[in-house]
């Protein structure tokens, strides 16, 4: 029902972080008309465009609509190879530093379980750094080549869980952020940055030994990622994919995962990127694991939250009419006092940074007044589908 709900775009993009069972239902879209330039755009979005026209590619002759995909395919993976050699010639910088970083996210899957960058698109790289050896970090990186982006909130990293992106000064427009933690400051995981060294794993990359999280600890940090950092309103494409990817590689122990999950106060969050990856891109984890993280609603109210999560994942199908709904909807479905997160919320700091622009009381009933069409199309779509 959810992914059914999504336009044909947007279902053909998400079905594409599945694996080969997804292949007939892909195929099924392609036969249909698509409005290629919105595909093209999604998959851009999501970092998706070198994998999308692969899979896509490689089933059926494409129409010429497609062709700036391909084009910007082509694009992404100069891209990131580029990348994969600055982020290979960053370590060897911080090694002659002295300095040894933990690869997270895509930097640690793409060298590890995809093999490469080209397989695994990002727009930056993260490394985990000792906070006592931050800004020596910082320093080094520099001098071997890369520059300061320019940023109009600098405030925003006061207290952040990484210093200011660095910029690749060749104008590739890739990044390269160095983290302290996984989460901005008084977040309410029990996961910290000495956890995740203490439990990193040596791997050989390119002739390079490197240090990557616990196949746990990044599925973990990807679930807490996905569903509280980023809201489930960003990066569902990669999330899906690198979750089908930890899975394929038959390292998860799901009965010690489960309980890490739980006494890091991250079921909620496992259980909503478990359940939308297999709802929206036939991605299954055990049922028991489900249902031993799930909040404590009943299905009915599940399946409203599942379907307005759904709209959420990708923004050409978002119908929220207000960003308090936004809000209320994450706090119902995370259940973030029963998951022990006290009154931490993921917009805390954001919504400081932007509290002077925000409209008054008034202003902002009138607004919504003047939505209410956009309202009833929410709540005949979220709230009373069968």
């Amino acid at each position: 029902m959810s992914l059914a709900s999504l336009s044909p775009e947007a279902q053909l993009l998400l079905l594409t972080a599945g694996g080969e069972k997804n292949d007939q239902a892909i195929r099924a879209l392609l036969a249909r008309p698509l409005d290629w330039a919105k595909l093209t755009w999604l998959s851009e979005q999501e970092r998706a465009t070198p994998v999308l026209w692969r899979r896509l590619s490689a089933m059926a002759p494409l129409p010429p609509e497609a062709q700036p995909l391909h084009r910007m395919s082509m694009v992404s993976e100069f891209r990131m190879s580029h990348l994969e050699s600055r982020l290979l010639s960053a370590l060897d910088t911080l090694a002659d530093a002295e300095i040894e970083p933990v690869l997270l996210k895509g930097a640690a899957l793409a060298l590890t379980v995809y093999g490469s960058f080209v397989a695994r698109p990002m727009s930056d790289v993260d490394l985990l750094v000792p906070r006592d050896d931050v800004l020596r970090a910082h320093e080094a990186l520099i001098a071997s080549g890369w520059v300061e982006g320019e940023d109009n909130t600098p405030e925003f990293y006061e207290g952040h869980h990484h210093l200011q992106p660095l910029v690749d000064a060749q104008g590739t427009g890739t990044s390269l952020e160095l983290h302290t933690s996984l989460f901005f400051e008084g977040h309410p995981f029990a996961l910290t940055s000495d956890d995740i060294r203490n439990r990193a794993e040596k791997v050989v990359v390119r002739r390079r030994t490197v240090l990557v999280p616990s196949v746990h600890d990044q599925l973990l940090h990807l679930c807490l990622h996905f569903a509280w950092s980023h809201m489930m309103a960003t990066g569902a494409w990669r999330a899906f994919r690198d979750l089908d990817a930890l899975l394929r590689t038959d390292r998860v122990d799901w009965k010690e995962f489960t309980s890490m999950a739980r006494d890091a106060r991250g079921g909620s969050a496992c259980y909503w990127t478990f359940r939308l990856a297999r709802s929206v891109a036939g991605i299954s984890v055990p049922a028991w694991v489900e249902r031993a993280l799930a909040p404590p609603e009943p299905e009915f109210a599940l399946r409203r939250l599942e379907q307005h999560f759904t709209y959420d994942l990708l923004p050409t199908e978002n119908i929220s009419p207000s960003l308090w709904l936004t809000y209320t909807m994450w706090r119902a479905g995370l259940r973030p006092r029963w998951s022990g997160h006290g009154r931490v919320r993921p917009w805390d700091r954001a919504d400081e940074l932007l509290a002077a622009e925000r409209p008054g009381r008034v202003k902002r009933l009138v607004m919504h007044l003047r939505n209410a069409r956009s309202w009833s199309r929410y709540a005949r779509l979220v709230l009373l589908r069968p």
